[in-house]
């Protein structure tokens, strides 16, 4: 949030400094190309992050966490799956979103040189986003398919922001949240809150990263793990840390 806000802050600054620094009113090309430069750094910047943070690669511990956590015999094979075609699709929808993007930073630039064609260049673009458009109900099929396949075999199921259901006998339920996640599932152990280094010794599991930014109590009815952000599947080592603080 913070990296967007200050990119967006220097793509406008930028691009008012150019307009304040153009002699000549009459010619926007100064400023119109500094407007598409600042916009390719800034969309360049977030869309690298985003696919970088969404590459294909293996992770033996979150293998390891959802072989534990399955309930259903042979069900983490297609969990494993599940979760690496969803991200697929986030990493197909973010080049989508890159290449639209492109070709609108490229028809200012062509406008503000008089190049090549910008009207050509427009109606590429809007034939991609209704083509992107369409494919929505597919790829939500698609989407709530692997969703199942991923928490089925964990005892769980969507709803809405939620994901509910019953684990070795107790209830529970697990809330995303623009800001984060919580996960709670019942227990009459009252536990104090640990976070941080203490959550991390508790767990005697993961690096201290992974519990750095949770939080975990208990009040005699519900164990309940908070989280700031949404980094990886961090909701899953909520849940494994939830059921062992309540054995």
């Amino acid at each position: 949030m913070a990296f967007c806000l200050v990119g967006i802050g220097l793509w406008v600054g930028a691009t008012v400094v150019a307009a304040v620094l153009n002699d000549d009113p009459g010619e926007p090309a100064p400023v119109l190309l500094t407007f598409a430069a600042g916009g390719a750094l800034f969309f360049g910047a977030i869309f690298g992050i985003g696919l970088w943070r969404t590459r294909p690669r293996s992770d033996p511990e979150l293998d390891l966490l959802l072989a534990e956590l399955t309930i259903e015999p042979g069900g983490q094979g297609g969990s494993a799956r599940a979760i690496g075609g969803m991200r697929r699709i986030a990493r197909a929808y973010m080049v989508l979103g890159a290449i639209v993007t492109g070709l609108g930073l490229v028809a200012i630039v062509e406008a503000a040189l008089e190049i090549g064609s910008p009207v050509a260049t427009v109606w590429a673009l809007v034939a991609i986003t209704v083509a992107w458009a369409l494919a929505i109900p597919f790829v939500l099929r698609y989407a709530n398919s692997a969703s199942a396949a991923t928490l089925g075999p964990l005892g769980l199921v969507q709803r809405g922001a939620a994901l509910v259901g019953e684990r070795h006998g107790r209830q529970v339920r697990v809330e995303i949240t623009p800001k984060g996640s919580a996960t709670s599932l019942d227990s009459k152990r009252e536990l104090e809150p640990l976070a941080g280094p203490a959550l991390a010794a508790a767990a005697e599991r993961g690096e201290p990263a992974v519990w750095a930014a949770a939080e975990a109590r208990g009040d005699g009815e519900r164990i309940t793990v908070r989280r700031e952000g949404h980094e990886g599947a961090s909701w899953l080592w909520d849940l494994w840390v939830a059921e062992k603080l309540a054995d």
